[in-house]
């Protein structure tokens, strides 16, 4: 695939990333105008529209493993600021498109065979479990593979607790939650203090 092939399927995914992570769902004609392309364009790439809702789960799924990795093994960044800066990029990435889960439900819902990437790429991802336990492991001095292992769902329930609150509190409550996720200070202090407690 050349430049210009790469680049126009970028800025598809990019686009259809956008709205369907906001609103939940996206029409082609939303996507060719953010996009910039024509339907034709939309076709030859992906082939229809449930084909591109899949790419994009499996393209964002991609991005977030990657932002991931990359911190998680920044040789600049000591052991704690790891894990910190990790779970704020996970955090931020999933409050970014919201919606994004909403799509996840609807193709499993459509296509009872469809895997959703998000949850190999991410969740159930052997190294990125690897390389979180290894540095609770070498902060705490804990070498016990079950304890890590607890540790490890520890972070990840915390992590997701702030995005189930978030939504809950949207769509079911009649008032603010007790932590404002959109204060960017708020959600640090948070992290650091779920952190601390995981490195107990």
């Amino acid at each position: 695939m050349n430049y210009e092939s790469t680049e126009t399927r970028e800025k598809i995914l990019n686009a259809t990333i956008d709205i369907v992570g906001v609103k939940g769902e996206v029409t082609i004609r939303e996507i060719t105008e953010k996009a910039g392309v024509n339907v034709a364009s939309i076709n030859y790439y992906f082939g229809n529209k449930n084909n591109l809702l899949k790419e994009v789960e499996n393209y964002y799924a991609e991005k977030l493993f990657k932002s991931g990795y990359d911190i998680l093994t920044d040789d600049n960044l000591d052991l704690e600021d790891k894990l910190f800066e990790w779970s704020i990029n996970l955090i931020e990435y999933m409050f970014k498109y919201p919606a994004l889960i909403a799509l996840i439900v609807k193709l499993t819902t459509e296509d009872k065979s469809y895997n959703p990437v998000i949850i190999k790429k991410v969740y159930l991802n052997n190294e990125t479990q690897r390389l979180i336990e290894n540095i609770i492991g070498k902060i705490t001095n804990i070498q016990d593979s079950k304890i890590l292992n607890f540790k490890y769902i520890q972070l990840f329930s915390g992590i997701l607790g702030t995005v189930i609150n978030r939504v809950v509190i949207n769509m079911y409550g009649d008032k603010k939650s007790f932590l404002n996720i959109d204060n960017p200070e708020e959600l640090r202090q948070y992290m650091k203090l779920l952190i601390t407690s995981i490195l107990k």
